[in-house]
């Protein structure tokens, strides 16, 4: 809003440098410009400076490694000694957890279109590595979903790798989960954690598995009673797994999925196949598990252009995805404990899970990341420890070796039943919420990243959502750019120059506010002299110098000119670097501009300390200093001289008399 307010006339004051006199603030003209190729051996300092200190910092860590190993041990031992309770609510929580991980394990291996074994000793390996070096103590990793949906396009038939045979395909998903891990601990070495805060509420995953009825594995004969039979295992699980916590103290203490799973296969094992004489597939008649240890062995796959270049694509996408979950994961593990999040930890998270999948890469498991519905039962099961989820890895391989032969029994329809309360329990409700009355780009957001999701993958729906709330969030920041315009009179090094306008702007100025700053000013009918005041504005980046820049030449061609002040010293080197023109940069920015009013009041202060001077002059001789007697000091000196005197009149009698 424009104003014109009438000053009072008060005389000029004394004349200064001229008006294009560009001898204050000579800071501006110190700035030189970098050579156009200097960016190139500044860039390969800077990564060699990161990689040296990232060497030094992880040669510290395996030097002190025996000793911190020794005195962690030490202490462990001494605390759990001296909390007993602790340590068995601890071993406790990571059995409980252990056995709700079966069933989801092995379900969600089938959705990957990986053998059983796979998923389980992936649980088993991603739980017991990053029990031990993750950064939040009790967060439990394993075979997850969100990688699941991910992996089946590698494993299935009709997927992108459909020209190898089946074992080939597998190759490929273990080499991609090792590339995967390496990924995974590179964004640990390069503290790639922080960028999670870029992730709005709207993008993050909503957990939703809407490729399940493609799978396989959960198709049927099509006979009409083995269709009913299935209904029932999945109707019969889904409610147990429901009213199963409510029963009073046992419902407590056995998992809700571990007794879905034991009443369907008693269900299935003695209902349907004995009295009824028509039963529904097991894990035996889809992918039987042998029971065998983990084994080493280097996946070979194939070394043309096309399979390389996929495995890349997907390890890219899985480590993306993996180290998302983690750390939104870890997040939501310290809300529950009331924990202060470090960025220290996430990292710390991100070296685990990469460091678990090159494993599991190494031993044929189809890898995972951090599970949140496991992790929160643990943390509110008490958990707040490493050996938790250490030891729900090792309970985990305990079963994989020692209960096989159950695992091969169970109904597949009832593992589906699993699935799918997995899928009901994680889903955000409150999504339906924010969309009927949440903000509408919000509610497109939700959509766009749930459409994607289904349709591509987790890592390209976040991304999907990304750009859209940045896209928002730069269109609703481009109309916060305000401006305060008076037409007054002022001071512009020393001369008194009427009719100036002030422009005092307030917000960010970058490539969706320039159109809208460039708008406020109309150069034909603006005065001679313009005054832009960025005191309150940022300069984000070459647009809005562009707009600057542009507007000063529109006034000069007009034969006015513009003024720049208190431009914020982290904006002045990028307008000194991206600039057209650095002398009238420096020229614009080289003024001193005062207010004519601040002007009158200094020198109105001046007489007035002068007066005040004046008046405490002495008016009479005798007031003066020099006239001024100290009768104390005069008694002093002359006893002084008295003393002296006496002293000389004693020497020359002495004299006198020898």
């Amino acid at each position: 809003m424009s104003c014109c307010k009438q000053k009072k006339e008060t005389p000029d004051p004394t004349p200064g440098p001229s008006f294009d006199d560009p001898s204050i603030h000579e800071d501006y003209k110190n700035y030189e410009r970098d050579p156009f190729l200097a960016f190139i051996p500044q860039l390969g300092k800077w990564g060699f400076g990161i990689l040296s200190n990232e060497l030094s910092i992880y040669g510290k860590g395996v030097a002190s490694a025996p000793s911190f190993t020794s005195k962690f041990l030490q202490g462990t031992y001494s605390f759990y000694r001296a909390n007993p309770n602790i340590l068995f609510r601890e071993i406790l929580s990571g059995f409980t957890v252990a056995i709700m991980q079966v069933p989801e394990s092995i379900a969600f291996s089938f959705v990957a279109g990986v053998p059983p074994l796979s998923g389980l000793q992936a649980t088993w390996w991603m739980a017991f590595i990053t029990g031990i070096f993750g950064g939040k103590p009790g967060m439990i990793s394993g075979a997850a979903g969100a990688l699941a949906v991910v992996v089946t396009r590698l494993t299935a038939s009709d997927g992108v790798l459909s020209y190898l045979s089946v074992d080939e395909r597998l190759n490929v998903l273990y080499m991609t989960m090792f590339v995967c891990g390496i990924f995974q601990i590179g964004f640990a070495m390069f503290r790639l954690a922080k960028l999670v805060r870029l992730i709005p509420e709207t993008a993050e995953p909503l957990f939703v598995d809407c490729t399940v009825e493609q799978r396989q594995w959960l198709t049927f004969s099509g006979q009409p009673l083995e269709l009913s039979l299935v209904l029932v295992h999945v109707a019969c699980c889904m409610a147990i797994m429901k009213f199963w916590p409510m029963v009073p103290k046992i419902g407590r203490w056995i998992p809700a999925s571990l007794m879905a799973l034991l009443i369907g296969t008693l269900i299935e094992w003695t209902l349907f196949r004995q009295a009824i004489g028509q039963g529904t597939r097991v894990v035996e008649q889809t992918a039987p598990i042998a029971g065998d240890p983990p084994r080493f062995d280097w996946p070979s796959i194939p070394s043309d252009s096309q399979t390389l270049s996929t495995m890349l694509s997907f390890a890219i996408q899985l480590a993306a995805i993996g180290a998302v979950e983690s750390v939104l994961t870890l997040q939501a593990c310290n809300e529950i404990t009331d924990t202060v999040p470090k960025i220290s930890d996430s990292n710390q998270e991100c070296f685990a899970q990469g460091l678990a999948n090159l494993v599991c890469g190494l031993f044929r498991a189809m890898g995972g990341d951090a599970m949140i519905g496991q992790s929160t039962i643990n943390i509110m099961n008490g958990a707040r420890h490493r050996v938790s989820s250490t030891m729900s890895g090792v309970f985990m391989l305990l079963f994989t070796l020692v209960l096989s032969p159950f695992i091969n029994l169970l109904p597949i329809a009832t593992l589906t039943g699993v699935l799918f309360m997995v899928v009901l329990s994680t889903f955000q409700w409150k999504t339906f919420i924010i969309l009927r009355y949440g903000r509408l780009s919000d509610s497109a957001a939700i959509v766009l990243v749930t459409v994607v999701a289904v349709f591509t993958n987790l890592a390209i729906a976040i991304a999907a959502g990304i750009i859209l709330s940045a896209l928002v969030h730069a269109w609703d920041s481009g109309a916060h750019v305000e401006t305060d315009v008076v037409v007054k009179d002022m001071v512009v090094n020393g001369k008194r120059v009427n009719d100036v306008k002030y422009v005092h702007v307030r917000g960010s100025i970058f490539f969706s506010s320039t159109r809208k700053f460039v708008n406020m000013f109309n150069i034909a009918e603006d005065p001679t002299t313009v005054i832009l005041d960025f005191k309150d504005a940022l300069i984000i980046d070459h647009s809005a110098v562009a707009a600057i820049q542009g507007l000063s030449h529109r006034y000069a061609l007009a034969g006015k000119r513009i003024i720049i002040l208190n431009i914020q010293q982290k904006c002045v080197g990028r307008m000194q670097r991206t600039h057209g023109d650095k002398d009238k940069l420096h020229t614009q920015m080289s003024h001193q501009v005062a207010d004519l009013e601040s002007q009158g009041r200094e020198g109105e202060e001046r007489e007035e300390n002068i007066a005040d001077s004046t008046s405490s002059e002495p008016k009479d001789l005798q007031n003066l200093k020099m006239f001024e007697a100290n009768v104390d000091g005069i008694d002093t000196e002359l006893n002084k001289l008295i003393d002296n005197n006496g002293a000389d009149v004693q020497e020359v009698d002495s004299q006198h008399r020898a």
